[in-house]
């Protein structure tokens, strides 16, 4: 059946969602160069949908572009599925996603409607990835989830990063480092919006949820080649990125993890399969008072999301318990530009010539790595700006080449390993490079 939608923005109203709907506005001309893309504004409250749309710009600036709005509430399944079977693409905008998602997410695949969301919530995606990847494949429709600054940069940064040591020597990963860190160019400091921070309480109050979704799913061990890499869970100075260090604690280590894991356990995804590696990941923090302050910050955060009296004190005073940070007002148009982000990855492996010596992968355990590899992911604002353009770009991708898309329900690396992504991200501003190469 032809549908009537190219691209679906569902959530359309909500704070992100409206940067999302304006990237679709300002792009889709030079992607689709002399088509008119159909695209649908959706949400729950006709009275809010066209007030959005009456804030945008001129039509008269966007001659290729029709926009329709669609009424669909996660509580009403017609409404849910007709908005899908109505589109080819959704780009999923509404959270809390362990609320709000799953009804979406059955809705595209019942509807064969192809699927990208912006969640950081790893719970979610492990269970929808649990509940419905047959199905997906079955009805031959792509889910990819975390389609935002969480975690496309961080699981095709580690692709990227990856297909680099395979360029110098023929080197086979072994490990890859990760180092996140904002920076703020000018006096306004960084904002985040309240529902980044609702997901987030919800998510840390569901870790035992999380653990027994894993014992479940039972996915398979990634396994390690050369040396284990060491980890430092405790916050410490590391002198290579001049900063101190805490574990990264959101979604992209889970999701780096579930992309090995998923093309080890199913055999329809070999094609995209790349080289497991050992991966871990930390926040940079320039300064001592600032790490003592995020400490004290995440330490009662963490206390208090075990308790729903403590969930509930969370969720009605974001700005107190986050330094004034998350607020419902989210971050002002100086915030936004002033803010941009880097990830680094230090990766090391073993060259053909080394992998000849000693064949047996026990002895190569004992060996130490003669190939590294620095690379580097960089964008603007993560939330707000990078998001947008990244989340949309992701579905531009399913639209131009799904035919490289692997059906099913899945993570960025696994579901774009074959595409040009990167390099329609990189036209975008979000900078994928090569800082340094070294063999020993």
């Amino acid at each position: 059946m032809e549908k009537s939608f190219d691209i679906t923005v569902f959530g359309a109203t909500g704070f992100t969602g409206k940067f999302i709907l304006l990237e679709v506005l300002k792009t889709a001309k030079s992607a689709f160069p002399g088509q008119k893309l159909r695209v649908g504004v959706a949400g729950r409250s006709l009275e809010r949908l066209e007030q959005l749309v009456n804030s945008l710009p001129s039509s008269a600036n966007f001659p290729d572009i029709t926009l329709t709005i669609i009424i669909a509430d996660v509580k009403d399944e017609g409404s849910m599925r007709g908005m899908c079977r109505d589109s080819k693409t959704l780009i999923a905008a509404a959270g809390p996603f362990r609320f709000l998602g799953e009804a979406v997410v059955n809705a595209c695949i019942q509807e064969k409607c192809h699927y990208v969301d912006i969640t950081g919530e790893p719970e979610f995606v492990e269970n929808m990835t649990f509940k419905y990847h047959e199905q997906a494949k079955a009805a031959q429709v792509s889910i990819v989830h975390v389609c935002g600054f969480d975690s496309i940069p961080a699981d095709m940064g580690v692709l990227y990063t990856k297909q680099q040591l395979e360029k110098t020597r023929g080197a086979l990963p072994s490990s890859i480092e990760m180092f996140f860190k904002l920076h703020i160019a000018g006096t306004a400091g960084f904002a985040g919006h309240y529902a980044t921070f609702e997901s987030a309480v919800h998510g840390f109050a569901s870790a035992g949820m999380l653990r027994q979704l894993r014992r479940t799913a039972n996915r398979p061990q990634v396994p390690k080649i050369g040396p284990t890499l060491p980890s430092n869970p405790k916050p410490h100075w590391v002198q290579k990125v001049a900063a101190y260090t805490i574990p990264f604690f959101f979604a992209d280590p889970s999701i780096v993890r579930l992309s090995q894991q998923m093309v080890l356990q199913d055999k329809d995804l070999q094609a995209v399969a790349s080289p497991p590696v050992q991966f871990s990941a930390y926040f940079c923090i320039p300064s001592f008072k600032t790490l003592a302050m995020a400490i004290f910050a995440s330490s009662v955060f963490g206390f208090l999301a075990k308790f729903k009296w403590g969930q509930r004190l969370l969720l009605k005073h974001p700005r107190f318990f986050t330094w004034g940070v998350f607020s419902h007002q989210g971050p002002t148009n100086q915030q936004l530009a002033e803010t941009s982000f880097s990830e680094t990855f230090f990766a090391e492996g073993f060259s053909k010539e080394l992998r000849d010596q000693y064949p047996d992968p026990e002895a190569l355990r004992q060996v130490k790595p003669d190939v590294s590899i620095v690379t580097s992911v960089s964008g603007p604002e993560p939330g707000y700006v990078a998001t947008p353009k990244i989340v949309v770009q992701a579905c531009y991708t399913l639209l131009l080449e799904k035919d490289k898309v692997p059906s099913g329900v899945l993570t960025p690396a696994v579901a774009f390993s074959k595409t040009r992504l990167i390099d329609r991200l990189q036209e975008q501003g979000i900078v994928f490079s090569t800082v340094q190469e070294t063999s020993k």
